[in-house]
């Protein structure tokens, strides 16, 4: 087993760390992806262990939120290492990283089970997905104090009278002294030797650090100094997820909007060339049913793929979604999808020559009143949605994000003016 320290982040304990230049279409980010058949007895158990998990860990205690997919294959005309190292070593077990807004490209961890292993890699490959989030934050976090030094001096106080600040430091004060999860070494071990400190690191040595952060961190822009560097590494790592998030609220709405920028700069639909567009089509595809009369294509330049919906309902709905893009711009927010039913059965009849309305009420039947899904019956739906349009925009190695519905709540980021519709459906507008 390989012993985790605080360096070097590019090698998990599990598995290898690939950086390709986006992300996979058909991935949804921080979900584990099994290449498997989905009635053999791993993918069973990985989807038990995931759910297990899932009704054991504290949310609060992680950076990210896991989901666990089996996939029988993967799409990757536009991710050449990872392919290469899935045929070179056989590896059937995947996790896209988030990006945390600063790095363009994608990383990813690829690695290879079996049933034996398979709840230890699981837990591994979570493990490694938390540690390099918690990295990336910190980086992150260590970037916008340069600029905002009083803001996060403030934090740091408050941190210290919190009480679950004060639960998480005297779990880390502890964790010095038993041996961690996985037989994996604390990752304060690099920064203890560089603030030149044995043993345990006391509660008078972090409330010193504390004293001396607003110093360190403007003497930082003038020089570099290994130990003043860890101390000041040593207290960004001391906040957990939940503190930073307090953090984040408690800023004023102008300071929320700059930082709200500097991990979300929206720079893929921004700079993407590709159009959606909606053609129209003589007949319906006796093969394949759910090419209806109107039809998405993927088009940039010459090039133009069409995208091939497995389920009819995600064409119909995805084309809600590029109306309401299309007609409201950036005022789009979260679709209350219950209250589409007319529109969903109009677009339905124009595409396939049938009222969808029943259709739709199939779709939705697991919601509430307050329009809150109770099991999974959209969810199928979208799912089939982000694997369609994910794998359409691999095959035209163009990056699938502004193109994705990643969830319930979200919408379209594509640019209005790459969605192109018939002037039958403008008409609906």
């Amino acid at each position: 087993m390989k012993i985790i320290d605080n360096d070097p982040i590019d090698k998990p304990c599990i598995g290898e760390l690939i950086e390709e230049q986006c992300a996979v279409g058909q991935f949804a980010d921080n979900c584990l992806y099994l290449i498997a058949d989905p009635e053999a007895d791993i993918a069973k158990r990985a989807v038990d262990i995931i759910e297990q998990f899932k009704q054991i860990a504290d949310c609060d205690d992680y950076y990210n939120t896991y989901e666990l997919e089996v996939v029988q294959n993967v799409e990757l005309k536009n991710h050449p290492k990872i392919k290469e190292h899935i045929e070179q070593h056989g590896d059937n077990f995947l996790i896209q990283l988030a990006s945390h807004g600063f790095n363009e490209k994608k990383r990813f961890i690829v690695a290879k089970t079996d049933n034996d292993k398979l709840f230890e890699n699981i837990n591994l490959m979570i493990y490694a997905a938390e540690r390099i989030a918690k990295f990336d934050i910190a980086a992150l976090l260590r970037s916008f104090v340069e600029d905002n030094t009083d803001e996060f001096v403030e934090l740091a106080r408050n941190a210290i009278t919190d009480k679950r600040f004060q639960s998480n430091y005297f779990a880390a004060l502890s964790a010095n002294t038993i041996h961690p999860t996985f037989g994996m070494a604390s990752s304060t071990a690099k920064l203890k030797e560089q603030m030149e400190i044995k043993g345990v690191i006391t509660h008078k040595q972090r409330m010193e650090m504390y004293d001396r952060l607003l110093d360190n961190l403007k003497k930082s822009h003038k020089k570099h100094d290994p130990k003043m560097e860890a101390e000041i590494e040593f207290i960004i790592k001391s906040i957990d997820p939940a503190t930073l998030r307090m953090f984040f609220q408690r800023q004023s709405p102008k300071l929320q909007e700059k930082m709200s920028d500097f991990v979300n700069p929206k720079h893929l639909a921004e700079v993407s060339s590709m159009d959606l567009e909606i053609r129209w089509s003589e007949k319906i595809d006796k093969t394949r049913k759910t090419d209806g009369h109107y039809r998405l294509f993927l088009s940039r330049g010459d090039e133009r793929l069409m995208v091939h919906f497995s389920r009819s309902a995600g064409f119909v709905l995805y084309l809600i979604y590029l109306i309401d893009r299309k007609k409201n711009g950036d005022k789009v927010d979260t679709l209350n999808i219950v209250q589409y039913k007319q529109l969903f059965g109009k677009l339905y009849e124009m595409t396939y020559g049938i009222n969808g309305e029943t259709i739709f009420t199939d779709m939705v039947k697991n919601f509430n009143s307050e329009g809150e899904l109770q099991q999974k019956g959209l969810y199928t739906v979208l799912k089939s949605i982000r694997e369609d349009i994910g794998n359409t925009c691999e095959r035209m190695q163009e990056p699938a994000e502004p193109f994705l519905l990643q969830d319930m709540k979200a919408h379209l980021a594509v640019l209005p003016k790459h969605i192109i519709l018939p002037e039958k459906i403008m008409a609906l507008i």
